[in-house]
């Protein structure tokens, strides 16, 4: 024990009497420090927070009136489980989403034209552009230009979601304080469209499956309607059995289309409001606020590092300079 206290005072008594060369370095990597914190280009960051949903909504649509004649039960429609939290990111990152975002007037130039961000990382270069762009089999296409575009952005987009405190966080680091508020604040927008979009596709495809039955069966009730005022126009003279039993047919064909009909506009209404209660709410918790300094980089940090990295330096070359010294002499009295 005595031994190693002893090596340990004469390592520190070593270190002290050569503090001016530990200074040196530390000195050297200070203005190294100083020099990277300053040439570091700026970034900005914009954030927002948004509450999650917890509820688990079911679809329950039923088609009583219409099952003797379609035989079709459209019911527990659960859309809770279509697009967990865990899938956001996914969605966030999708070749899609991040083209639309791409292509948006974020914010104006000087001369008060509206930018993309496209336009803006390829120093005004300029595309055509339409969501539904692709080649004859719906597969995505993307040019050299819009790679990088993607790539960036997927780079200075954040998103966490935090089940256990049911929210999420979204953060955007751009060069520009404004530029990142913006670009934070649609990232927002379009992400509550996606997640919506998603949410309510099964209770919309019932909706649309229900609408257009609607619209047949109301075809042909204006079609029965039409038939059965055109035959008591002609038989008003008539009292035959034979008028009689006919237009008692063509009556109750179209009573039975207008109950039938009666289902059909209750059925419509119950899948319309099933949509709007299917439609995820994302609370906005914090909104996206103008960053007023730059978030990186931490100059204060670059050059404290840069200092302790210095002193470290300084510390391993007096320690370690003996042994190289050995070396080199030992080998240089080799034969």
């Amino acid at each position: 024990m005595e031994n190693k206290e002893m090596d340990l005072l004469e390592v520190l008594a070593k270190l002290w009497s050569r503090w001016k060369v530990i200074l040196k370095f530390m000195l050297v990597f200070a203005i190294a420090g100083v020099a990277i914190a300053f040439l570091l280009p700026r970034k900005y960051t914009a954030r927002c927070t948004l509450g999650l949903e917890a509820e688990d909504r079911t679809t329950r649509i039923s088609v009583e009136g219409m099952s003797a004649f379609q035989g079709m039960n459209v019911a527990d429609l659960r859309n809770g489980k279509i697009v967990s939290p865990a899938m956001y990111p996914d969605i966030l990152y999708s070749v899609p989403f991040q083209k639309e975002l791409m292509y948006f007037p974020l914010f104006t130039n000087e001369g008060g034209e509206p930018v993309t961000f496209y336009s803006y990382l390829t120093n005004g270069g300029t595309t055509d552009y339409s969501p539904d762009a692709g080649n004859s089999v719906g597969v995505e296409q993307l040019t050299a230009q819009e790679v990088q575009c993607l790539r960036y952005l997927k780079n200075a987009i954040s998103i966490k979601v935090d089940p256990k405190d049911g929210n999420l966080k979204i953060e955007v680091d751009m060069p520009e304080a404004r530029m990142a508020a913006q670009l934070a604040h649609k990232v927002q927008e379009m992400l509550q469209q996606y997640i919506a979009k998603f949410r309510i596709a099964k209770a919309q495809a019932a909706l649309d499956f229900i609408e257009g039955r609607y619209q047949e069966i109301k075809a042909e009730l204006e079609q029965k309607q039409k038939t059965l005022i055109e035959f008591r126009e002609k038989q008003k003279s008539q009292t035959s059995i034979q008028s009689q039993t006919e237009e008692k047919i063509l009556s109750n064909d179209y009573e039975l289309f207008f109950s039938l009909y009666s289902d059909m506009v209750r059925e419509r209404e119950k899948a319309r409001i099933q949509v709007k209660e299917n439609m995820p709410v994302l609370t906005v918790i914090e909104p996206v606020v103008e960053p007023t300094a730059p978030s990186k980089p931490n100059r204060l940090l670059i050059v404290l590092a840069s200092v302790l990295l210095g002193f470290l330096a300084g510390c391993g070359w007096i320690l370690l300079s003996p042994l190289f010294r050995y070396f080199r002499d030992f080998k240089g009295t080799e034969p």
